[in-house]
């Protein structure tokens, strides 16, 4: 796993969009001062019914290049247990997941994916002095206004969204945050079709993910 850390003239939730378009055709094999209360799996944020259409418009394109990767043919070690990024986000990684190697242009980027319910868990973080500058202010923009987002809630100094890619095949959730050591976002996608053990998934990583 390569961490890298470059300045950029990039967005970021530029980066989160991108990640609505990404991982929607990617199928591999706080501590803000105000934040919401941990999600539990009964009050998970419920969204629309999915689109009919199998050609619904597609969330704007971000700057932020993020590489979708494959987890490797060889047998991987679980992933499950407390990580801690390199800007200070701290969450717990569920049972049955495995690390991807992954790398954006600017940041750091831990990406965990559950290959028998195809479950994708993306965390970014950017740390101060090298977050864009409205980089915060345009990813809130662009997920409020996103047409594939049908769940959106937001405190003072963060946001969630949630909804259908895919032509509704599959669902997202993510949480945005500005803090005192840098923007930090998570990402978790997963098949309409593994929506029970998704929304637990979700739920869980909600409660024991700090900013």
């Amino acid at each position: 796993m390569k961490n890298k850390t470059k300045p950029a003239p990039v967005t970021i939730l530029l980066a989160l969009a991108m990640m609505t378009a990404l991982l929607a055709g990617c199928v591999p094999g706080r501590s803000p001062a105000e934040a919401p209360a941990p999600v539990v799996s009964a009050a998970l944020p419920e969204p629309a019914p999915a689109p009919e259409a199998a050609n619904a418009e597609q969330a704007p394109a971000p700057a932020a290049e993020l590489t979708p990767a494959q987890p490797s043919a060889q047998a991987q070690e679980s992933a499950a247990g407390w990580f801690t990024g390199v800007a200070g986000s701290r969450f717990l990684v569920p049972e049955g997941f495995i690390r991807l190697d992954e790398s954006p242009s600017i940041g750091y980027q831990y990406t965990f994916w559950h290959p028998d319910h195809e479950v994708r868990i993306v965390v970014y973080e950017i740390a101060p002095g090298y977050i864009p500058e409205g980089a915060y202010e345009t990813d809130f923009q662009i997920a409020k206004s996103n047409p594939d987002v049908t769940y959106f809630d937001k405190g003072e100094s963060w946001f969630v969204q949630s909804g259908y890619n895919n032509g509704g095949e599959e669902i997202f959730y993510s949480k945005e945050s500005m803090t005192e050591s840098g923007l930090k976002t998570f990402w978790i996608s997963y098949p309409t079709a593994k929506r029970e053990f998704g929304d637990a998934i979700t739920a869980e990583f909600e409660k024991n993910f700090s900013f």
